[in-house]
């Protein structure tokens, strides 16, 4: 009896701190801590094309390039308010920058994404065989387990519709 008791404290007290600390981070614009170690970094492409990929993600006017190479993940730990601009090249590239005033990114990128969702996490699938060639990552198992392949949560990912195609 004194063991139940124990794990219903303890579980009372994880559902108030999960509560408060969410609350915290929709009062505030952005994402705390252990909300963050929950639902992981925020950003993960998984790149499901034969080739490796060149990523470029612009947020907030900062640049962060990656390759990715076949059957590969990249993951970035962004703040979950920030509208992510998502340039995708189809081959590894090499010597991506962003204009200094009007924050383009070149060379031109063969795809280019706004991937705006407030609050929610941005885990995408970059799959050229299919349509649309970026969508959101559906998880293991068909998406039964409500989780990607890297574990995290997709109860509060972005939607198609919030992936906005700009070249």
């Amino acid at each position: 009896m004194k063991g139940l008791k124990i794990l219903l404290v303890t579980i009372t007290a994880m559902t108030i701190l999960l509560g408060t600390q969410s609350a915290m981070a929709a009062a505030t614009g952005g994402t705390s801590g252990l909300l963050k170690s929950i639902q992981g970094p925020g950003f993960e492409i998984f790149n499901k094309a034969p080739q490796t990929i060149s990523v470029a993600l612009v947020i907030n006017g900062d640049l962060t390039t990656a390759n990715v190479g076949s059957k590969q993940k990249f993951l970035k730990t962004v703040d979950l308010k920030d509208t992510i601009r998502l340039g995708i090249f189809d081959k590894q590239t090499q010597n991506i920058s962003t204009a200094f005033l009007s924050g383009a990114i070149t060379p031109q990128p063969d795809r280019v994404y706004d991937l705006n969702a407030p609050a929610k996490t941005k885990y995408v699938t970059w799959n050229p065989a299919k349509a649309p060639y970026l969508y959101p990552q559906t998880g293991t198992i068909w998406g039964l387990s409500g989780k990607s392949d890297s574990g995290y949560p997709l109860g509060a990912n972005l939607q198609q519709s919030q992936i906005i195609p700009k070249k």
